[in-house]
């Protein structure tokens, strides 16, 4: 089923536009955001409602653009560079930057 709303829709660009800004070089983790995204918004869109739709695709807007932080492996120091920008910083929440194995053992880091 399509989904036929200029809210739903507009809340799918931002979510596409979260993607795009968070997942820059990474071509495919942006194709199969939208395209999944989009096969479940088709899959539920008579299920669930115009509000319900929009407000799922905020959740997840915010999930991406604020809660994931990218990061590039130096390979000459065989460590890590996350990069955060403004959007991570602008929500006043403490970003607990782990490393891989302190993420495995549900440790706690700092930044």
């Amino acid at each position: 089923m399509a989904v036929r709303s200029l809210r739903v829709a507009a809340a799918y660009r931002d979510f596409c536009r979260a993607v795009q800004t968070t997942f820059a070089n990474d071509f495919s983790a942006q194709r199969q955001l939208r395209a999944e995204t989009a096969r479940t918004l088709r899959k539920h869109a008579a299920s669930m409602s115009e509000a319900d739709l929009v407000n799922d695709l905020k959740s997840g807007t915010d999930m991406i653009r604020y809660e994931i932080v990218q990061a590039s492996l130096n390979p000459e120091t065989n460590t890590y560079r996350a990069h955060v920008n403004q959007d991570h910083l602008s929500r006043g929440d403490v970003l607990n930057l782990l490393t891989p194995e302190e993420a495995l053992k549900g440790g706690k880091g700092g930044a």
